[in-house]
């Protein structure tokens, strides 16, 4: 039998035959390689688009609520009675903003380390809510105790809750590129496949020419043209999907990381200024005047790939207000010997009564929309990287199946001959 078939492929029908089996399997072969890498890249850029981008989003609102809580939970014992209920129930607000961000994160599933992040900050929102409410509630009454619980309160948000925060917002940011970058990947292996498939619909011609004299076998050169398209074709929307990948990454990384790290560390010198009146410590002054002097710097760092738009006037508009703001501080920062009383402290430090806003709370203002605006554009950026794959699996399938059909077509009347 083993006889048989080897002297039948040393016959010119046997290897006709062969070389049908052989294109027919590779071209198949080739379909389903380059189906399962593109449904592959797809679900990366599914997960980055539906699951890690909102996971970075909660990440973000994390951060910044906590801190945000930080400096409204002191300015509400720094202003007078009537002013303090309105900071009183911002910082509530802050909080259940806080509580929905972490119930998101928790419902996305963020896996691993930042699992145990979400759960361990979500555990310690009661407590740090308790210690605030009694030190207001003592300070209502004048009692010094009142200021040990915010300071308590405030220690917890500085040295737990905002590090478990920034951790989780690293972790997920972190996360949210490898997956865009693996998506963006060439198929180095597919495109090698490729090549060798039109080597052997090549070498197939070759034979049929110098079997038969016929220059051109038909189903041969429409699966050679139907593979080139697919082998083309792949790169090119690997390329498209590449450039709007790393679009988003370049938005994300050099803009809203700066952006978002400018926006913390000006609550934290708002957070500053209050601790400068409630309960000062040596140092408050020097680390108030390193903090402004950082917003301005990853301001600066932004604004290199911040383009331009009304995203980018928002971050200019937050530079100006930061500039008032260091000018107004001026004061507090390089006069040490002409200390400020504490009215004029106060009034620089908390919201003007009326609509008016604080420096910082214009700082802030204008980098959350700033910030919005660039995480919104490097969300849609992400979701063109998935529309320049989508539907493509299918077509590269219909593709080399084709191939298949049409060099089995192509090859089927030459074998046939040779039965009549």
């Amino acid at each position: 039998m083993r006889e048989r078939f080897s002297a039948y492929l040393r016959r010119t029908e046997g290897r006709l035959t062969l070389i049908a089996a052989l294109t027919t399997v590779s071209t198949i072969v080739l379909g389903l390689v380059g189906m399962t890498v593109l449904r592959d890249r797809q679900a990366l850029l599914d997960d980055a688009v539906d699951r890690r981008g909102a996971l970075t989003s909660a990440a973000l609102d994390i951060y910044r609520t906590f801190a945000d809580a930080d400096a409204t939970s002191l300015d509400a014992v720094l202003v007078d009675q009537q002013r303090s209920p309105a900071l009183q129930r911002k910082f509530r607000e802050d909080v259940f903003d806080a509580v929905d961000a972490l119930r998101e994160a928790a419902s996305r599933d963020p896996g691993g380390s930042s699992s145990e992040r979400v759960r361990r900050l979500t555990d310690l929102v009661p407590q740090y809510v308790q210690l605030v409410e009694v030190g207001w509630s003592a300070s209502r009454d004048n009692h010094p105790v009142g200021t040990s619980y915010l300071s308590q309160a405030s220690f917890l948000v500085r040295d737990t809750i905002l590090k478990d925060a920034d951790a989780l917002r690293g972790e997920q940011i972190k996360a949210l590129t490898e997956a865009q970058r693996d998506a963006s990947e060439h198929a180095w292996s597919t495109y090698l496949l490729g090549v060798v498939v039109l080597f052997i619909l090549y070498r197939s011609q070759r034979f049929l020419f110098a079997r038969t004299r016929r220059k051109v076998n038909l189903g041969l050169l429409a699966a050679t043209a139907l593979t080139v398209i697919a082998v083309l074709w792949l790169p090119i929307a690997l390329l498209v999907s590449s450039g709007n990948a790393e679009d988003s990454i370049v938005t994300r990384e050099r803009v809203v990381a700066p952006l978002a790290e400018a926006r913390n560390v000006g609550r934290s010198a708002d957070g500053n200024e209050a601790r400068i009146l409630i309960y000062p410590a040596v140092g408050d002054i020097d680390a108030l005047k390193t903090d402004l002097g950082k917003i301005a710097a990853l301001i600066e760092e932004a604004e290199e790939f911040a383009g331009s738009g009304p995203d980018r006037d928002r971050v200019d508009q937050a530079a100006s207000a930061l500039r008032s703001w260091t000018e107004a501080d001026t004061k507090l920062i390089k006069s040490p010997d002409e200390p400020l009383t504490y009215p004029e402290t106060v009034a620089l430090v908390t919201p003007p009564a009326g609509d008016g806003k604080s420096y910082a709370e214009q700082v802030d203002e204008h980098l959350t929309a700033a910030i919005s605006g660039y995480t919104r554009s490097s969300a849609e950026s992400t979701a063109s990287a998935r529309a320049a794959l989508d539907g493509l699996d299918v077509v590269f399938a219909l593709l080399m199946g084709g191939a298949a059909v049409t060099a089995v077509a192509g090859m089927w009347p030459r074998i046939a001959e040779y039965y009549r």
